[in-house]
């Protein structure tokens, strides 16, 4: 039993004006260092493996508290905690971003009581359409094709020196900002790898420009692991998202390299009214071309655009044609990519 002592790490979420979800987990800490580029491969790999190695605290019970109302739930034998909010009065539409606090019910006998907050998004009125994005080689570089070289770049480097695809930030900038350039639109966050690599996610986005949203990963497990390789694992909370919010539209960003296209015409042969556009980022070569192409003329015939492109610019060019950003947003995703790619 460690000695270290107990925090919350909140997670994330998404709710609606009338009911909010917090996601989050409790666990012994092991603090990490704040990223930075000068730091050693040796650091990083400490890091990482202390990343890997969480100890969790299972059956902790956890206190809720949001305005005036109160709830109570308790962590699975993983530390893990999902608790449901239903609201006694609707959140101020004005606010996209909601805090709720948490707190450790019984704390550690000696220790301080840990406090928490987590943030949870409900999209505003002017919202028109939201996103939903894979990250793994569809916003930041991790090779995922390679196993050997996604394990190094994980586990050597930290979110200083990882790297966005060029021009990522200001296209997913233009697409929060929508046709109008104020409509505040949702992203949401997919991705097969394991909640332990949040915080290294979330710094990563910050150092970057990238847009906040709710993230959904993937704990650990021989039987997590196994239905991640066949990214099946991504779907259930895709359609959580999809079910939460049935008036809003989504637009679905993610790459070539695994079975991201193969999902989102799953997606869409679901809520084929649900979707506005498909963008697949090119990271696989000519390998995949056919299979990605051919599943793009299956999602023409329902009207919607399947765009495979390795270049943000194509893609905000694609966006600005469909109405989703404005016209100003092409030139300021595509300056972006080269001042990016400039040694």
């Amino acid at each position: 039993m460690s000695d270290a002592p107990i925090v919350i790490v909140p997670y994330r979420s998404f709710g609606t004006p009338d009911t909010l979800f917090v996601k989050g987990r409790v666990l012994h800490d092991k603090p990490v260092a704040t990223a930075e580029a000068e730091r050693s491969a040796w650091s990083n790999l400490r890091d990482a493996l202390r990343r890997i190695d969480s100890d969790e605290v299972p059956g902790a019970r956890v206190g809720i508290h949001f305005d005036d109302q109160e709830w109570e739930t308790v962590a699975d034998s993983e530390g893990y905690f999902t608790h449901e909010l239903p609201l006694a009065a609707p959140v101020a539409k004005t606010d996209a971003w909601h805090a709720v606090h948490l707190h450790l019910l019984e704390p550690a006998l000696g220790q301080p009581q840990p406090f928490a907050e987590a943030q949870v998004l409900v999209p505003p009125p002017t919202a028109r359409y939201g996103v939903i994005s894979d990250i793994d080689d569809t916003i930041l570089e991790t090779h995922a094709t390679s196993l050997l070289r996604s394990a190094l770049v994980t586990l050597l480097e930290n979110a200083a020196t990882r790297t966005p695809f060029p021009g990522v930030a200001a296209l997913y900038q233009a697409l929060q900002a929508g046709a109008n350039g104020n409509g505040r639109n949702p992203i949401f966050y997919v991705s097969s790898s394991p909640w332990n690599l949040y915080d290294f996610l979330v710094e990563f986005m910050e150092i970057n420009g990238i847009p906040a949203g709710p993230i959904f990963l993937r704990d650990y497990g021989l039987s997590t692991i196994t239905s991640a390789l066949s990214h099946q694992v991504k779907l259930e909370p895709m359609r959580w998202v999809l079910d939460t919010y049935p008036d809003l539209s989504f637009v679905l960003m993610g790459d070539s390299g695994q079975r991201d296209p193969e999902l989102y015409s799953q997606l869409l042969q679901a809520y084929p009214d649900r979707i506005k556009a498909i963008y697949i980022r090119d990271v696989s070569g000519d390998k995949r071309d056919a299979t990605v192409d051919a599943l793009a003329d299956e999602a023409a015939v329902l009207g919607v655009p399947m765009i495979r492109a390795a270049d943000s610019a194509v893609m905000a060019a694609s966006a600005a044609e469909l109405g989703l950003v404005t016209p100003a947003a092409i030139d300021a995703v595509r300056s972006a990519s080269e001042e990016q790619a400039a040694p």
